[in-house]
Order: structure tokens, then sequence, then C-alpha cells
């Protein structure tokens, strides 16, 4: 426990793209509290809630941020391009925004995940992600040194950059988490909330479909999976990641809109066969249960495109683009041997010293 002289008063802000940056801060969050420390949680629904129902007894502030909106097929730069003056607009008042809740809170140290504009020049300020050199696909590689100059620009306005994987060439990011000169950077481990989870109940199902990241993609493959599997008798759960609609059945397939770590584990370590994205996010809560699965990229988005890629490579899982389900057989989809996810499980959070 650090000393009373000690005690940070911490502002903790998840991306709203999906649950995974909300989920991913639980054991960041966790520590925090363990330590002593004061945290203010900040942020808007969804992302926000999940964060709320697992820390009831923290405050919480709403802090809008910028809602992208993905393209119905796989030109998805194109959309992301046009709406980057609602971005850079979005950060600004997020930054104004941020100033206000220092000063409202007292607070003295930011850690963000992937908001820009949460950040201070008058406070510590950390930033949390896996891409400090973004991948920008085949199609668009001549242009990453343009991208690695812009990510720097915006990352060298923190004072710390904590990179959620391990160091070495085997690590689950790849070149996505490169160094950036004049940017401190710390390699904190893997953030997965299953790792405070201690025990795992039997919960089992055939098929269990972890779904996550913005629409409309995620409605589109969820109507797609349903379909194929609905008719299937396969006993199956999906997790839809909207925390506001109801359960649901359709035919042999549960539909559940979140869950919380303890039966997420369950599933994830019983379940015959998983079928998700390719976020970042899932693939630490796999590699937390040595658990591989077949993954299914969002379309047109190269970070995801490339994690799935290095993770059908180098450790035994399967991919398929989104556009090839509807005619390929169920029986071709699931697949009975999975190899278990050969990585260090060891390499949990390690928080170390605040900046």
């Amino acid at each position: 426990m650090p000393t009373p002289e000690k005690y940070r008063r911490v502002l903790v802000s998840p991306l709203n793209w999906g649950l995974g940056h909300a989920t991913r801060l639980i054991p960041v969050v966790d520590a925090l509290m363990k330590e002593g420390h004061y945290v203010l949680l900040a942020g808007e629904s969804p992302s926000l809630e999940v964060l709320k129902l697992t820390f009831p007894e923290l405050e919480w502030v709403n802090l809008p941020g910028f809602k992208v909106q993905l393209s119905h097929n796989k030109r998805q730069w194109l959309k992301l391009l046009l709406q980057t003056p609602s971005l850079l607009a979005s950060i600004a008042r997020e930054h104004r925004a941020t100033q206000t809740i220092i000063k409202d809170y007292n607070i003295d140290l930011i850690i963000s995940d992937n908001r820009y504009g949460v950040r201070s020049s008058h406070i510590a300020s950390v930033i949390i992600t896996h891409q400090t050199t973004p991948y920008l696909g085949k199609t668009f590689y001549f242009l990453r040194p343009l991208s690695n100059l812009i990510s720097k620009r915006w990352l060298q306005q923190f004072d710390e950059c904590w990179v959620p994987d391990i160091e070495g060439n085997l690590n689950l990011s790849g070149t996505l988490s490169q160094p950036i000169s004049k940017l401190k950077i710390r390699h904190i481990g893997f953030l997965s909330r299953l790792a405070l989870v201690n025990q795992v109940s039997s919960d089992t199902c055939d098929v269990l479909v972890i779904l996550s990241g913005p629409e409309p993609q995620r409605s589109i493959l969820r109507k797609l999976l349903i379909q194929k599997l609905k008719d299937s008798k396969l006993k199956t759960i999906l997790i839809s990641g909207k925390i506001d609609e109801l359960p649901q059945k359709f035919g042999s397939i549960q539909i559940l809109p979140h869950c919380y770590a303890e039966e997420l584990k369950s599933l994830i370590m019983n379940s015959r066969h998983i079928i998700c994205r390719s976020g970042y996010s899932t693939l630490m809560d796999l590699a937390h249960c040595r658990r591989s699965a077949l993954l299914i990229p969002t379309p047109g988005q190269y970070e995801q495109e490339y994690l799935a890629n290095r993770a059908v490579s180098l450790w035994g899982f399967r991919s398929i683009n989104q556009h090839l389900i509807e005619n390929t057989p169920l029986q071709h989809l699931l697949f009975e041997q999975m190899r278990p996810f050969e990585f260090n499980t060891k390499s949990c959070l390690q928080l170390g010293p605040l900046p």
C-alpha cells in the first residue's frame, strides 16, 4: 500500500469503440484501487456502463467522445477518412472537457485508453494502446511513414505510453507496437479481466460466439452467424456485446447481451468451438485462457486482419473473411481439435510505478 502522501487521484477513460477498451481497463482499475488510489471513471455508454457495473462504488462522469461509423462494405478507409474532421473536433471537445474534470475532481493522473483528447499538459498523462505504429494493409502500405508520423505526434503529447503486451518478437501485437523515439513506452503485460477470476464453473456449450466492435458490422456478422447456426441443433451462446438489450433465443441459439468475467471465462474455457472477431482485447482474453478460435476480422479493418493472420501463422488459429461465411458449410467453419494458445500466461498486468 502506498503511503498517504502518495495516494493519487486518477481519471480513467476508455474509448467507446466496442466494449474491449472498457473491459481491458478493469484490471487497471482493480490494481489502482488495491493500492489505495482514488479512481474517477469517465466515458459514455455502453463502455462506461461496463465499468460502472463492475465498480459500482466508484464515482463517474459523462465524457462524450467520437461516435465512429463503419461502412457496410470493405471500404472502411473511405468512410473513416470522411469522418476525420468530426474526429478532430471531437478530440478537441473531449480535451476541453477533461480540463474541467481535472479541476472539479482535483485529478493528478490521467489514464486514457486510446482517447487522444483525454490528457493534460499540467498533470501526468498516460495513454494505453497496442498500436503505436498502425497497420494500413497492403493497399496503403506506402502511406505508413505518414501514418507513423501522425501517430507519433499524437502519442508524444502523453507522458507515457503503456502497451498491453509483452516485449519480444513473439508478442501479441507484432509490428503494431514498435518503439517511437522520444516517447516513454512501457510494456505492462496483458489486460484481461479474466485474470481476476480464480475459479470457473462448468458452464459449457457447443459453440461460443463473441461479438464486438462498432456498428453496422457487428449486426451484419450477428445476422450471418444466426442464420448459419439456428437450425444446427448445436447449443450456441452468442454474446452480443450490447448491454442494453434483453436475452433472446433463436432456435438453439441463446443470445446474451453481456457477460461478467466469471461467466465469460467459464464459457471460453469449456466451450467446444469459439467464433469471434480478431480484436486485440478478445485475443488477450483468449491468450489468458489458452484457447484458440475461428477469427472473423471486421471487413476493411486492417489491424484486425493483421492480428488474425498473425494468430493463424504463430498460434494455430483459423480465420475466414466475413463475406465467405454465407456460402461456407457449417462443418467447415467449426473444427474439433483447436490447438491450445501456447502463450506466456504469466504475462498479466504489471502496473509498476505510476508517473
